[in-house]
């Protein structure tokens, strides 16, 4: 029997408007709340538990996973019943000033190395152990398991309710007092777990073990709804909004919801996660929104993006499993789209991805996640999505990549729900074709300015794969990168941005986040990011052409190209307009170059621009001609931003060049220039990434080292950075950056010159003479800087109106084929293809046979003195 009592205070929490609100219910004496719910709900409900039985006994991986599930507990079962007392004191209490008659407190944190992590990973320890005893008593009914996980949960909770509430309004823990999102992550999320799935042991008398008084005593039902609440108070009150906190936060506050004993209270509260939003935490619908705003993707860099995309397809599926009638899988679709995205953005050797802001390179399948995916498309009966991550999975375990039902090593924190989902909710067989998964030629993210493009060679090696992009924009985590670009070469990410170091460092502030670290060009010496997150805000690259289409087939199996601009504005010295063209041509399966063409110009009078380009390896060598091109020290060149003000997360020392050492600048020069970067350290034969750079009147060509690339090739994350900076005194519009890198590996390259095209001495495209098999081709790639823009030779031998084109020609100098990227009008010699709309098109020809291969995006005429005129659709 229940017996009423009076009306108490429960939790205090926002509006959706703001407004203070206090949620009452009716409570009892007795040691159970009134609920309607049938614990446990948060993962599995009582039904689920002889189809998981099933499983167990009729697939014998999942058998055997069983079996190394249950053995991982054994230890601390054993210690816990061998001495009680002595098991449970190996937590981090704290002894001091405590009454004898009192529960001791757990010790808090606000560091997070050392002695104190080593603490905390016991905390961890106990609490994923609670967890795994919890699932085992759930399927076996063994008390001992109960036992163990109830008496984690009650001491634990009496050592957070002996310490003081927290009372700061931001970021406040109650264990990591000053980091909650740290603890909702590593402690609030587990405790609401341990509590569904032990609720019938407690709930029928079980005793657990109280370490104050050395007994065994009743659970205390009152105590522990308290710790749900105040978890669910630190969520919605004390973090941020409109980045990734929230998401982060969310597995605690659906948790601790969920393990409210209150039905109404349960029903008031999961609003607050599911569709209104505090002045501290946002709800999933807006969450959701967010991915409709940006195009399909979480706006923050990729390791923070990949977290976010995991949490909510892990919280999606558990509250369908815990109210089917929500259907959020098929309310929001578009994350479980977004989940796959690092694949899509990795490198050609399935080990890196592209890098911007505060992300990581290395790249790890996210498995997990994708079987998570699966169940939750299967219950929501959402056959697109079966079939694509079913496929994934399916596609994965065939090459060998993926084991299923394999026990993960013991780790801590935020995946706590990692190996007891796979026993719990992984389909014993999945539905799906096996596949390869094709990455497109291009792709995009336009949140962050990021157009990418790759090229693969048919002889399926990732040595011989191309792929680049440029980007830049601004987003929580972004960086103040400018226009920046990324090269692959030969199996590894050879040009790449510096990456990063521990945050609120110095370096990490004044360096890795700033221009400096980035393949991109300063203005003035002045370009930097000011305002919006951490003070680096700066304009987002905008894409102005690229082909393929993202996404969508390449029209030629050779080459494709984009043109973004920017607009570097955000420093008062500064004022500039950029444009950069980034092309990828493909000469043969094992080789190709890359084509870069930066365009800047300032508004204001005495500019001059610098082109920066980092190189993983131990050497640079500049070369004019045949000869070393003289450089001399130049130790002040770029000091100018060593004595910039910096406050943390707030100011920093932009353009972040004073990290540079070793300068060593030539005197002007008008010449073309090759610039070669070696790294023999990845590969027996050397790896080199070798620059033609096209001469302009009056250039300085600098070689530093620059701070370690930390996100590259194991070898040289400690490594300093050799790098280029080329300064060009006046605009850099007309006569821009014009650079073909070619990856090499071994001593020899394919390139033999590279030529400059001019028109009325403004620069209009490169002649490339390659050596491939003792034969010589010749490719002209004319790039001008607008679709509508005209160009001839004075001999009339080539005439264009576009931005991109590229015509090969072979040994003998036929013409073999040619690429328009973006164009109406291209003649060369007696050839003359023309957009039969007069509107830009793409296009590509083979003319190797009499056969003509033609794939065209529009309509075009093709006219020959030797034969009629055709149109090709």
């Amino acid at each position: 029997m229940y017996k009423r009592c009076k009306i108490v205070k429960l939790l205090k929490r926002h509006t959706c408007i703001g407004q203070l609100m206090l949620v009452t219910f009716l409570c009892c004496y007795t040691t159970v709340f009134s609920q309607t719910v049938k614990r446990p709900s948060i993962w599995v409900k009582p039904a689920d538990k002889a189809i998981i039985l099933n499983k167990i006994k009729t697939n014998s991986d999942i058998n055997d996973y069983y079996k190394n599930f249950t053995k991982r507990v054994e230890n601390d079962l054993k210690a816990y019943q061998n001495n009680k007392e002595t098991y449970l004191k190996k937590l981090p209490w704290n002894y001091n000033d405590v009454k004898p008659s009192d529960f001791p407190p757990l010790h808090t944190y606000v560091s997070f190395d050392g002695k104190e992590r080593e603490q905390q990973n016991t905390i961890m320890h106990y609490l994923q152990t609670a967890i795994d005893c919890g699932v085992l008593y759930f399927l076996t009914d063994d008390e001992q398991y109960a036992e163990y996980s109830g008496s984690v949960l009650f001491n634990i909770s009496k050592g957070l309710l002996a310490l003081p509430e927290p009372k700061e309004n931001h970021n406040a823990g109650w264990l990591y007092t000053k980091d909650h999102l740290r603890e909702a992550r590593e402690i609030g999320a587990q405790l609401p777990i341990i509590y569904d799935f032990v609720y019938q042991y407690l709930n029928n008398n079980g005793k657990v073990y109280d370490l104050g008084q050395t007994a065994m005593v009743p659970y205390n039902f009152e105590d522990g709804q308290k710790i749900f609440r105040t978890y669910v108070d630190l969520a919605l009150e004390r973090g941020i909004i409109n980045c990734n906190w929230p998401i982060l936060e969310s597995p605690s506050l659906v948790g601790n919801i969920l393990a409210l004993d209150d039905e109404q209270e349960r029903n008031e509260l999961l609003p607050y996660f599911l569709t209104i939003n505090t002045k501290h935490q946002d709800a999933l619908q807006k969450i959701a929104n967010h991915y409709l705003e940006y195009n399909g993707d979480w706006p923050e860099s990729i390791n923070y993006s990949n977290g976010v995309n995991t949490f909510l397809t892990y919280l999606m599926t558990l509250l369908t499993k815990y109210d089917p009638s929500l259907h959020l899988g098929q309310k929001y679709p578009q994350i479980l789209e977004a989940l796959p995205k690092p694949y899509y953005m990795t490198y050609p050797n399935k080990e890196e991805t592209i890098l911007f802001g505060d992300g990581h390179r290395k790249y790890s399948p996210n498995y997990h996640a994708y079987e998570t995916a699966y169940y939750l498309a299967k219950l929501e009966k959402q056959e697109q999505f079966v079939n694509i991550y079913g496929s994934l999975l399916n596609s994965n375990i065939a090459q060998g990549n993926y084991k299923r039902f394999q026990l993960g090593e013991r780790s801590y924190g935020a995946r706590f729900y990692n190996e007891p989902t796979k026993l719990l909710w992984f389909e014993p067989e999945i539905e799906g074709s096996v596949k390869d998964y094709p990455l497109p030629v291009t792709d995009e993210l336009p949140f962050a300015g990021i157009v990418l493009q790759r090229n693969l060679s048919d002889n399926q090696n990732a040595e011989d794969d191309l792929m680049g992009f440029v980007g830049g924009g601004h987003y929580v985590h972004g960086h103040a990168t400018g226009m920046f670009m990324e090269l692959y070469g030969k199996g590894f990410v050879l040009g790449g941005k510096s990456g990063r170091t521990q945050y609120r460092t110095e370096i990490h502030e004044n360096y890795y986040r700033l221009f400096a670290s980035n393949n991109t060009v300063v203005v003035n010496g002045s370009s930097e990011g000011k305002g919006g997150w951490a003070g680096l805000e700066i304009n987002t690259v905008e894409k102005i052409a690229v082909e393929p289409t993202p996404k969508t087939a390449a029209i030629s199996p050779y080459n494709s190209f984009s043109i973004t601009r920017f607009k570097d504005d955000k420093g008062e010295k500064t004022k500039a307009l950029q444009e950069r063209t980034l092309g990828i041509v493909r000469t043969s399966s094992k080789t190709g170059y890359y084509i870069d063409v930066f365009r800047s110009k300032s508004s204001l009078p005495n500019q001059y621009h610098d082109y920066i380009y980092h190189n993983i390896g131990e050497s640079l060598r500049i070369d004019s001609g045949e000869k070393a091109l003289p450089l001399f020290s130049d130790k002040n060149r770029f000091s100018n931003s060593r004595d910039k003000p910096w406050m943390n997360n707030k100011k920093a020392k932009h353009p972040g060049w004073h990290y540079f050492e070793s300068i060593e600048t030539s005197k002007p020069t008008s010449n073309n220039i090759t610039a070669t970067f070696t790294a023999n350290k990845l590969n027996p034969a050397p790896i080199k990434m070798k620059a033609f750079i096209l001469g302009a009147e009056d250039r300085e060509y600098t070689s530093v080292l620059a701070p370690p690339t930390t996100e590259g090739p194991k070898p040289y994350k400690s490594a300093k950075t050799p790098t280029l900076v080329i300064r060009k005194k006046n605009e850099a519009w007309q006569n821009p950056f014009a650079v073909i890198y070619e990856p090499i590996k071994g001593n020899n390259g394919s390139i033999a010159s590279v030529e400059e095209i001019k028109e009325d001495d403004i620069f209009k495209g490169f002649v490339v003479n390659s050596s491939l098999e003792n034969k010589r081709i010749k490719q002209y790639i004319i790039i001008q800087d607008s679709k509508d823009t005209t160009f001839a030779t004075s001999d009339k031998q080539i005439e264009f109106t576009g931005s991109y084109a590229v015509i090969t020609l072979d040994e003998k100098e036929n013409l073999s084929s040619v690429y328009v990227g973006e164009g109406s009008f291209l003649k060369f010699e007696d050839i003359s293809i023309i957009s039969n709309s007069g509107q830009s098109t793409s296009l590509f020809i083979d003319f190797k046979n009499t056969d003509l291969k033609v794939n065209t995006k529009h309509s075009i005429t093709l006219k020959s003195n030797n034969s009629k005129a055709k149109i090709y659709n």
